[in-house]
């Protein structure tokens, strides 16, 4: 019985991981194959070589549009950001975990409250501020944005992580003189590194895959990926295998983040699961 129990797990775990990839081939093999041959029916589920298969998709993408530029403003912005979250998220995460005071659970209960507002909601004020201190369409706007934002929901993560990690070797940091925040910096955070890197990707992947700002605060010198690839469409055409390769390569950098770093997400975040009271 518990042979034929893994076998079924085994069956499911394959059939949902066929269909949460599907899109994503569905995309890849759209973005080889000729502009014709995306509109026939019934469609091609993979490129024939050498009739029925191109690069030109790709090549017309780092070439007439700005993909390369876009990928690297993305890589900056969303990698500087996630660095600023997580130093801003990781003190205040500390001291709710680790420290007593009065009015604890209230700042605790404000965070979260913080979660509810929608970013939608001081976007025309953010966008007025930027405006007349003359940051729109720059790095430094996109990345105060990012970095800023992500604090109050990376703070109600890290407490769980910081949670776990044992009263005595604090105990034991404090009797040598150290201060909360060297112990941070300096035991915590190494210790529970792979947690750290696990909240890194999190922050990574949803602010690399945000619109909201990167389609309001940017123009040109700052535009990153994804506005990037809907600006593929022109007037008269769709043309879906530049839009398939565009959306590639802006995906591109996530998938190899996730591949290299796989390890850390998975033991990273079972670790905010072992709280300790």
């Amino acid at each position: 019985m518990s042979k034929f129990i893994t076998i079924m797990k085994a069956i499911i775990a394959v059939v949902i991981l066929i269909i949460v990839s599907f899109p994503l081939y569905w995309t890849l093999n759209y973005s080889f194959l000729p502009e014709k041959d995306t509109v026939t029916y019934p469609p091609s589920f993979f490129p024939r070589w050498p009739a029925h298969f191109t690069l030109e998709h790709y090549v017309v993408a780092v070439t007439k549009y700005p993909m390369l530029k876009a990928l690297f403003n993305s890589i900056l912005i969303v990698g500087a950001a996630s660095i600023v979250t997580l130093m801003l998220s990781l003190p205040p995460a500390y001291v709710l975990a680790k420290l007593d005071f009065k009015m604890k659970d209230t700042v605790y209960y404000f965070i979260m409250a913080l979660l509810a507002v929608p970013w939608v909601s001081y976007v025309i004020p953010l966008y007025k501020i930027a405006r007349f201190l003359g940051l729109i369409d720059t790095h430094l706007l996109l990345i105060m944005l990012y970095g800023f934002s992500g604090i109050p929901l990376f703070t109600w993560l890290a407490v769980p992580f910081i949670k776990s990690f044992p009263e005595d070797l604090i105990d034991v940091s404090r009797t040598f003189g150290l201060s909360e925040m060297k112990i941070l910096f300096f035991i915590v955070i190494p210790i529970l590194k792979n947690a750290f890197i696990a909240l890194f990707i999190l922050r990574f992947v949803w602010a690399y895959s945000d619109l909201l700002y990167q389609l309001i605060f940017t123009i040109d010198q700052a535009k990153m990926a994804m506005p990037a690839v809907l600006e593929f469409p022109g007037q008269y055409e769709m043309p879906y295998g530049k839009m398939a390769s565009g959306g590639i390569l802006a995906v591109f950098p996530l998938l190899i983040l996730t591949i290299m770093f796989h390890r850390y997400l998975i033991s990273g975040i079972t670790e905010g699961m072992r709280v300790t009271d």
